[in-house]
């Protein structure tokens, strides 16, 4: 076992952790910004963009945050912390999404470490990967910044 998807191949995983294959068509709304929900995500196909609301006064707009696609995952930040939903998740294209109970899932983890560290190691993989571009954002928007003002 090596990642989140490999757990579909797992008998005791399927019976314990509630899951759903859900299909979305372009542009419908996967998850809302500020929902309350702790499930995780997994793409099976297709692709989709994250995104979020800002607004002052006078205008808004929903900057994307990231594009993700297949063997992706989305959620879990609510998974591990409880917290409302950050960012907006709409789909781009026709995908097909594997949604788990956030809960069960770190349950079934807790229970069966030498499962459990596998696939939160994927799922920390993704989490770098997704703070390095974040990283290279923020300091994109520093430098557009202080060039403005020099």
């Amino acid at each position: 076992m090596t990642n989140l998807s490999d757990l579909f191949d797992d008998p005791v995983f399927m019976l314990d952790v509630p899951h759903a294959k859900i299909k979305y068509k372009a542009l419908d709304v996967i998850l809302k910004e500020k929902e309350n929900s702790q499930d995780v995500y997994l793409i099976l196909e297709g692709q989709v963009q994250v995104s979020t609301n800002i607004s002052d006064s006078s205008s808004q707009f929903s900057p994307g945050l990231a594009r993700l696609s297949k063997n992706d995952i989305f959620g879990e930040l609510a998974m591990f912390d409880g917290e409302p939903r950050s960012a907006e998740v709409i789909a781009l294209t026709d995908c097909e999404i594997a949604k788990f109970d956030g809960p069960k899932m770190i349950s079934f983890l807790d229970r069966y470490p030498e499962k459990g560290y596998f696939v939160l190691r994927d799922i920390f993989m993704h989490l770098v990967a997704h703070m390095r571009q974040n990283n290279i954002r923020t300091q994109t928007v520093l430098q557009l910044y202080l060039n403005e003002r020099g």
